[in-house]
């Protein structure tokens, strides 16, 4: 019988699998709060259309280059919310604080704009280099603002900013690509205060 007992023990322990613990990372940029200066848009009202991505970045997969352009995932992080949703929700936030516009929308709002923003993601990935020994972070964003009324284009512009990652591994490229983030968005505000110029 103990022999049964112990052979069923140890069947039922190589049955057992441990899952790794998986880290959750979010993406959160800090948004800049200035109030910018153009007055012009202040009457018109915003809605940020739905941001345009790669389907990588509608998954909580979180992805990175190395070696020649070979794309892998991290087998123990994720995002907590997809990339794409969370930059569209900082994009909003973001405009939002500038005080540039009556009103800043989501595209799920019902409500007519006077204007459309459409965003396309063009590059947010972390890369690995020189054997791994060093990692840095590329965003990049193209914009197209536009009037509803006639669909045409008033302005377009595609920003870039590349950051050195502070640690080889994924907390230190969520680091970095928040930072990076933070930068297209102020630079998006920039741009927008000038079109309204």
């Amino acid at each position: 019988m103990k022999i049964v007992l112990m052979f069923l023990t140890l069947f039922m322990s190589a049955c057992t699998v441990t899952q790794p613990h998986i880290s959750e990372y979010t993406l959160a940029p800090e948004v800049d709060v200035r109030e910018h200066m153009a007055k012009q848009c202040r009457p018109r009202s915003l809605k940020v259309g739905q941001v345009f991505s790669s389907n990588v970045l509608m998954s909580q997969k979180m992805k990175y280059i190395q070696a020649e352009y070979q794309e892998s995932s991290f087998s123990q992080s994720e995002w907590a919310r997809t990339p794409n949703k969370a930059i569209s929700d900082a994009l909003v936030k973001s405009i939002r604080s500038s005080a540039l516009f009556a009103n800043t929308n989501t595209y799920k709002s019902r409500i007519k704009t006077d204007l459309l923003l459409e965003t396309h993601v063009e590059k947010f990935m972390q890369y690995f280099e020189q054997e791994n020994e060093k990692s840095y972070v590329e965003v990049a964003l193209t914009l197209n603002l536009l009037s509803t009324k006639d669909s045409k284009s008033l302005s377009h512009a595609t920003f870039s900013t590349r950051v050195d990652a502070e640690s080889v591994d994924a907390k230190g490229g969520v680091i970095a690509l928040n930072k990076a983030l933070e930068r297209v968005l102020l630079e998006t505000n920039i741009w927008l205060n000038g079109v309204c110029k």
